[in-house]
């Protein structure tokens, strides 16, 4: 009897190199693309409460994240925008712990250079570290 050698095995073992191949190829490119992307910090998850106190706007933190001193707030009054303020210059000093975070409690009075009687006002906060709005609305109905 003569034993014959065959390539059979070879050719087996080739493929299933290469399929572990592919799989390993298109693994490592999903994973390239899908980390190219930078993840960005989510909005911190907050409640504040804008109120018109006389003629001073006057936002209190409910609850919530800490915001830092940089939060930008923007108010539009009878349709103009007033200059952007920072959380930090305005923050009331009788409810500030002096942490340098605008905490719950703690409030942020500012007195606009226009009369609000009559005047629709809204405010918009934007956290400056994620670059988002954490709140936006009218603290009061009036005309533009």
């Amino acid at each position: 009897m003569k034993n014959k050698l065959t390539n059979n095995a070879v050719t087996e073992v080739l493929g299933t190199v290469m399929l572990l191949g592919m799989a390993v190829v298109l693994f490592s490119t999903l994973q390239i693309i899908v980390f190219a992307y930078p993840f960005e910090p989510s909005a911190p998850s907050v409640n504040l409460v804008g109120v018109l106190d006389g003629d001073n706007v006057t936002i209190e933190h409910h609850g919530g994240e800490s915001l830092s001193f940089d939060t930008e707030i923007l108010l539009t009054i009878c349709g103009a925008n007033e200059p952007t303020i920072t959380a930090g210059n305005y923050l009331d000093d009788n409810t500030s712990n002096g942490d340098q975070l605008w905490n719950i409690g703690e409030k942020i009075s500012y007195m606009p250079s226009i009369a609000v009687a009559g005047c629709h006002v809204e405010v918009t906060v934007v956290d400056v570290e994620t670059n988002s709005i954490v709140m936006r609305g009218t603290v009061k109905e009036g005309s533009n």
